[in-house]
């Protein structure tokens, strides 16, 4: 953590005057809107091939997200800034470690892949999703969960996952293109 890192988490964070309505909707961002842009996902499953592989894209990157934060954080605890005596802590959290962000990763893991997996229009799919990854990110700083660097290095490292799935299944494909084709058993010409 660094001294910009402090500045930006201050400016950044709810204080006494913040309004009620904006602590709940930045409450709902955090703890019910994950979970709704998971649920979001079944519907993939209902538009054939491209959709299930979009769905399961998606999925891997996000466990790919899921892992790589719980290694590290295996390895480095970084305090919450609450823990710290820094700014106001608006979401009952506990102290575990907050670097990188689980949030702020599998959010980011789950935007780039619903991106990098679209069968058309990825522009529009990176601005929806991008932002609901973003506004999830900007909740936690908010709530007083997390530095900026926590989410920064959280997006960047489900941004890494949703590339690695996507390099996973472009792996896939080229392999299953070169399996030769054998005829099967007791199929033979008559």
């Amino acid at each position: 953590m660094t001294h910009l890192d402090t500045l930006l988490f201050l400016w950044i964070n709810a204080t006494a005057d913040t309004p009620a309505w904006l602590l709940a909707l930045a409450r709902w961002v955090s703890t019910d809107l994950p979970a709704l842009a998971v649920l979001g996902l079944v519907p993939l499953l209902l538009f054939g091939p491209t959709g299930r592989r979009q769905f399961l894209g998606v999925c891997l990157a996000m466990v790919l997200a899921w892992l790589a934060v719980r290694g590290i954080r295996e390895t480095v605890h970084v305090a919450r800034p609450f823990e710290l005596g820094l700014g106001g802590q608006w979401l009952e959290h506990a102290a575990t470690a907050s670097f990188p962000s689980f949030h702020a990763a599998v959010a980011g893991a789950w935007a780039l892949a619903l991106t990098l997996f679209a069968p058309s229009r990825p522009r529009r799919w990176l601005v929806v999703a991008g932002g609901v990854a973003l506004t999830i990110a900007w909740s936690r700083v908010f709530l007083g969960l997390h530095f900026v660097s926590d989410i920064a290095v959280g997006l960047l490292l489900g941004a890494a996952c949703a590339v690695t799935a996507r390099q996973g299944f472009a792996w896939l494909a080229r392999r299953r293109a070169a399996w030769p084709v054998r005829p099967v058993a007791g199929s033979g010409n008559r």
